[in-house]
């Protein structure tokens, strides 16, 4: 965080100022930038929801409409003689996809004590509490959200790409994995963006996985920096999906870079003496106006529990 932002948030932690909005300073890939205390925040909320990481991230000054083209189809070869006229054919495209602004809102309260206690790390403190936040719930939507009032969740856009048998109440084998992931194109999975989501539920069952050699087909990730691999697949841990169950949508696959998420402008932070002020603390508010959708609905595949 640069000397000018600290100096604002000390100025609206003592009351001098009412409010700020932090500007985003990150790159259009999403990658983090430690240069302000709108990038501490997402980095916060990168642990939680790491989709932030892998998606594509679009920052715009404000939250006007943006639309997105996407290839419906390639152009194609054909063969042709000697001086015979080569015919057209022209790539195909999908109708716009279109992104605007949901506004996601936190609130944190801080006692008078510990905002006058200059041992106390204020700036820590607040993007610890907006981060998760805005992880769990910003998650949530990006995975589940209708797109009526909310963003469009990719689980609803995603195609089935594995049906589980029935009688195993949801449950996926092994089989049905290595079909999940060879339902999607082949030029997809040697992209660095292509991953395997689930919850920590479903990561559990997928460690217990084996060939019919006997052999796990979970790889352990050796580092910090080093994913866990099926079939040679990042796993990703992503809390908002479900578990499995009797016709539930348990496993995604593909390529992340298909999703699309639109920051709007810049992370507001205000702060209000009257809202506690009978119990004497200072309530904070952050707002982030954000939306998703997934641009290329093919390129994500889901595994869906058996009817029974």
């Amino acid at each position: 965080m640069s000397d000018d932002e600290a100096d604002i948030l000390r100025k609206i932690a003592r009351g001098e100022q009412r409010g700020y909005e932090f500007r985003i300073t990150g790159s259009s890939t999403g990658a983090p930038v430690p240069t302000s205390f709108y990038n501490q925040i997402v980095k916060v909320a990168r642990l939680v929801n790491p989709l932030l990481d892998y998606a594509t991230v679009l920052n715009t000054a404000s939250g006007e409409n943006l639309q997105i083209p996407s290839q419906a189809g390639f152009s194609t070869a054909t063969i042709v003689g000697q001086g015979v006229s080569i015919g057209t054919s022209e790539p195909t495209f999908n109708a716009f996809t279109t992104l605007g602004a949901y506004k996601f809102s936190a609130l944190a309260q801080l006692s008078r004590e510990l905002i006058l206690d200059a041992g106390v790390d204020i700036i820590g403190f607040l993007a610890e509490q907006f981060g998760n936040a805005f992880a769990f719930g910003i998650g949530d939507k990006i995975v589940n959200g209708t797109g009526t009032v909310e963003p469009t969740g990719f689980l609803t856009q995603a195609g089935t790409g594995v049906t589980g048998s029935t009688g195993v109440s949801g449950a996926f084998t092994s089989d049905n994995v290595i079909d999940l992931v060879y339902s999607l194109d082949g030029s997809l999975r040697s992209k660095t963006s292509f991953a395997l989501l689930a919850n920590s539920t479903s990561i559990a069952a997928l460690r217990k996985l084996k060939d019919s050699y006997g052999q796990y087909l979970f790889n352990i990730g050796t580092s910090q920096t080093a994913r866990d691999l099926v079939l040679g697949v990042p796993v990703i841990e992503t809390p908002a999906l479900p578990s499995p169950g009797t016709g539930v949508n348990s496993l995604v696959c593909g390529d992340l870079k298909s999703l699309y998420i639109r920051n709007a402008g810049g992370l507001q932070i205000d702060r209000s003496d009257d809202f506690a002020f009978g119990s004497d603390l200072a309530t904070w508010r952050a707002t982030w106006r954000l939306d998703s959708v997934l641009v290329q609905t093919a390129n994500i595949k889901k595994f869906k529990g058996g009817a029974s």
